[in-house]
């Protein structure tokens, strides 16, 4: 520390005659030079000493440098000043002690966060008994009971059910105690059991469907209706859809094989397991993988094909996977309903390890996406033809040409395929989901183009107004024309001579991308793929190494190429 001398020099410097610079005071007695040896820390030092009067003395500066401080003189004050410098050992030696201190504090870290971890663990435990397993605990107990119980202690056992459990106990109930199930419990009625049976099932199905979303500022982004349809042969199909957060809303389809009770309740652990999940913060993936290992835990020969979607309602991005269910219907904006060919994996619950694969699908303005159950397009006519194969896309169709809403969209479908099926009896049960996606980017446009090479400089001009129009960048324009440009020259060589082709492209401000499409018909052959010249070749190479993400979609009269590249 500065202006502090060494304690163990303290004594010698206050009998010593200082020396700084040469200068000695010694009342004029005779100074001899020493031969006395010193020793510091154990080793012997050279110091130029002198003895006056029988005493030993030595330059300050001189034992400074020897044990470590500095001496200076100020003139103006006539001042010796000492400061001691830092001791190399000391401060390797508190250097040890403050790591060693932070060590200490890293594994009490550490220990907090295991802590942390275990107590989100039993957290976690406790969630799915109370919430999970509890409920589908005391509902089986119920149903095992329906005919022990009155009326009014099975209401108010009914009411101790929490979540989706609790709503088909409380259905139950409600069937249970009304005069017709009342009557059937007793006996009472000419009523089979069978039928009863169906009854309850059908009430504990009804009580899988979502109540209507309240009002949220995202809801504008989108219409959403869904519906179910019973026939003579009956599985438990239902639909569902839930917020996550303010602008992730969660869509479901599912359909259990089978109309018995335990099919019925087979639904509701699924629906209840997807729904506890994702509201945990678990990734779409994760919560497939999850249900599907404690479906298949619970044993049996039932399992789930669903179709779980999270859609986020700002931006229009969809991801789903598809457990087992059919291939959904998906309309751009004024084109026609085409499949969705995506993967398809196993249904939940029916084998014990799964890789589950999320897909990615975006909506932009005005497209609709229909979801259902199987046995909507298994349903068969006379001849023992699919309504799926023969009639389902063009009943499609056919309901967007007369303009129909969401809700005039399923009864028409639904109506259609009881009138292929030309027998009531063959009418099977099903569940429907339709989406309509309201929200999106404003400068998307679009122009038809004669698809021949000739008219390049067309798509050159609607290019460069569009990307000027949207505020774009000098160099992103020349980049994107050209991809433009080079994309235009693959469709026009697999599209139909004399077609048009149809170019769209939009600007996302939101993701910081540009979107663009070309819709012809190109005998559904994707324009990048395939052999072809050496230019076609440097041309597919440039527009995959310049773009984010390339996809093709065949369809029945027009098929699309899209490609996605990030804006700097």
């Amino acid at each position: 520390m500065k202006n502090r001398v060494l304690r163990a020099f303290s004594g010698l410097l206050a009998s010593l005659l200082l020396l700084c610079g040469g200068a000695v005071c010694a009342n004029a007695a005779e100074a001899v030079h020493s031969e006395n040896t010193v020793l510091v820390n154990g080793e012997e030092v050279q110091f130029d000493s002198y003895l006056i009067d029988g005493r030993t003395y030595v330059q300050l500066r001189e034992l400074g440098d020897a044990v470590g401080f500095d001496v200076d003189w100020d003139d103006a004050t006539k001042t010796v000043i000492i400061n001691t410098r830092p001791n190399e050992e000391l401060a390797e030696l508190e250097k040890k002690l403050t790591n060693a201190l932070r060590d200490v504090e890293d594994a009490k870290g550490m220990q907090w966060m295991l802590v942390l971890l275990l107590a989100c663990a039993v957290g976690y435990i406790i969630f799915l008994h109370i919430r999970v397993l509890s409920p589908l605990q005391k509902l089986a107990e119920l149903t095992g009971q329906m005919e022990e119980l009155d009326t009014e202690e099975l209401c108010r056992r009914a009411e101790t059910v929490k979540g989706a459990p609790g709503k088909a106990a409380r259905a139950i109930a409600a069937y249970i105690g009304s005069e017709e199930g009342g009557a059937v419990v007793k006996r009472g009625t000419g009523i089979s059991e069978e039928t009863y049976k169906m009854r309850v099932v059908d009430e504990i199905c009804s009580s899988l469907l979502p109540q209507e979303l309240k009002e949220n500022t995202a809801s504008m982004t989108f219409c959403l209706i869904g519906g179910v349809q019973k026939g003579t042969r009956r599985d438990c199909a239902f639909y569902d859809y839930f917020y996550l957060d303010e602008n992730t809303l969660c869509l479901v389809v599912g359909q259990v094989p089978g109309g018995g009770i335990t099919e019925a309740l087979f639904a509701v652990v699924a629906q209840t397991a997807i729904r506890s999940r994702l509201r945990m913060g678990r990734s779409l993936i994760e919560t497939m993988s999850d249900v599907n290992a404690q479906l298949y835990d619970f044993g049996g020969r039932n399992s789930v094909c669903a179709l779980v979607g999270v859609l986020n309602t700002v931006s229009g991005q969809l991801t789903f996977v598809n457990a087992g269910g059919s291939m959904p219907f998906l309309m751009r904006s004024e084109e026609r309903y085409e499949w969705l060919r995506t993967p398809v994996y196993a249904p939940l619950g029916a084998n014990e390890s799964v890789s589950y694969r999320s897909e990615v699908l975006r909506l932009n303005q005005g497209d609709r996406l229909f979801l259902y159950t199987a046995d909507l397009g298994e349903m068969e006519n006379r001849k023992g033809e699919k309504f799926s194969e023969q009639e389902f896309q063009s009943a499609l169709n056919r309901s967007r040409n007369k303009t129909h809403s969401l809700d005039e969209l399923l009864r028409y479908v639904q109506d259609e395929a009881a009138a292929f099926c030309e027998s009531g009896d063959d009418v099977l049960s099903s569940a429907v989901l339709a989406l309509e996606y309201k929200k999106g980017s404003k400068d998307y446009v679009f122009t038809m183009i004669r698809g021949t090479p000739e008219y390049a400089t067309d798509v050159t001009e609607f290019m460069r107004k569009t990307l000027e129009d949207g505020g774009i960048k000098a160099k992103d324009q020349a980049r994107l024309i050209l991809l433009a440009d080079e994309l235009f020259t693959l469709c026009c060589r697999v599209c139909k001579a004399g077609t048009d082709i149809k170019v769209e492209c939009g600007i996302l401000p939101e993701e910081n991308t540009f979107h663009l499409r070309m819709f012809a018909p190109m005998g559904g052959k994707s324009p990048l793929e395939g052999e072809g010249s050496a230019s076609d070749r440097n041309a597919v190479e440039y527009i995959r190494s310049h773009t984010e993400r390339v996809a093709f979609q065949s369809g029945i009269d027009r098929d699309m190429v899209e490609i996605i590249s990030e804006l700097s």
